[in-house]
C-alpha cells in the first residue's frame, strides 16, 4: 500500500506538483491547502499519497498531512464524490474545519464550495456525520454544546448577511467557537468576522 512519497520538489502547478524520486518525476494532484504548505522548489518534501485507480486511469494524489489524506479517502467513499471534487472541498476547508461542518450539519457552508449543490451537501452530511463522530469536536466544543455553538455561529452569519455580505463571505469569515470560547456570543463572533473581512 502506498503511504507517502519523499523526494525533491521539482515544480508547482495550480493543482499539482512534481516530485523527483530517483530517476522518476511523479505528478501528484494536491489541494490548495497542501500547495500553500510546501517548501521552495528543489527542497526535499514528503507527501502522504493515495493512488486512485479507475478503469485505465491512474492518478496520484498528495497530502501535506495524514489527516488530509484520511478525510480525502472518507470523502470519495460518498456516492457521487470523485477525487476531483474531494480535492476541491479540501481546497476550501482544512480537515478540522470540514469535520466540524459535517458534524454540525452546516449545508450552507458546504454549498459555498464549487461543484457542491444542496443535495450533495446533504448526502455528505448524511453519510459521514456518524462516521466522523462527535469525538472529532473535543478540541473545539464539548459534545453537549455542539448545537449551542451552531446556533451562535448561525446568528453571526445572519448578522453579516444583514450587513450586505454574501452567504459565501459570511460562512467563510465567521469562525467556529473553540473550547476556550464556550461562552462566546454571536456579537463577539460577528466582530471577529468583520475584522477579518476588513483585511481584504
Amino acid at each position: 500500500m502506498l503511504e507517502f512519497i519523499e523526494g525533491e520538489l521539482i515544480s508547482k502547478g495550480l493543482n499539482s506538483v512534481v516530485i523527483k524520486l530517483g530517476g522518476w518525476g511523479l505528478r501528484l494532484f494536491v489541494s490548495t491547502v497542501t500547495l500553500e504548505s510546501l517548501p521552495n522548489l528543489h527542497e526535499e518534501v514528503t507527501l502522504y499519497a493515495h493512488l486512485h485507480v479507475r478503469e485505465d486511469e491512474y492518478n496520484l494524489f498528495g497530502f501535506f498531512s495524514s489527516e488530509e489524506k484520511e478525510i480525502f479517502i472518507t470523502l470519495i467513499s460518498v456516492s457521487g464524490i470523485g477525487p476531483k471534487l474531494a480535492m476541491g472541498i479540501l481546497s476550501k476547508y482544512r480537515p478540522p474545519d470540514l469535520k466540524r461542518l459535517i458534524i454540525l450539519g452546516d449545508t450552507g457552508a458546504l454549498v459555498s464550495i464549487s461543484g457542491v449543490g444542496k443535495k450533495t451537501a446533504e448526502r455528505i452530511i448524511l453519510e459521514l456525520k456518524d462516521k466522523i463522530g462527535k469525538q472529532e469536536l473535543t478540541d473545539y466544543v464539548q459534545p453537549k454544546a455542539i448545537q449551542a455553538a451552531a446556533d451562535v455561529r448561525s446568528e453571526a452569519v445572519a448578522g453579516l448577511l444583514a450587513l450586505g455580505y454574501s452567504l459565501i463571505e459570511a460562512q467563510k469569515a465567521v469562525p467556529f467557537p473553540m473550547n476556550s470560547e464556550k461562552d462566546v456570543t454571536a456579537e463577539e463572533l460577528l466582530r471577529k468576522a468583520l475584522k477579518l473581512l476588513a483585511k481584504y
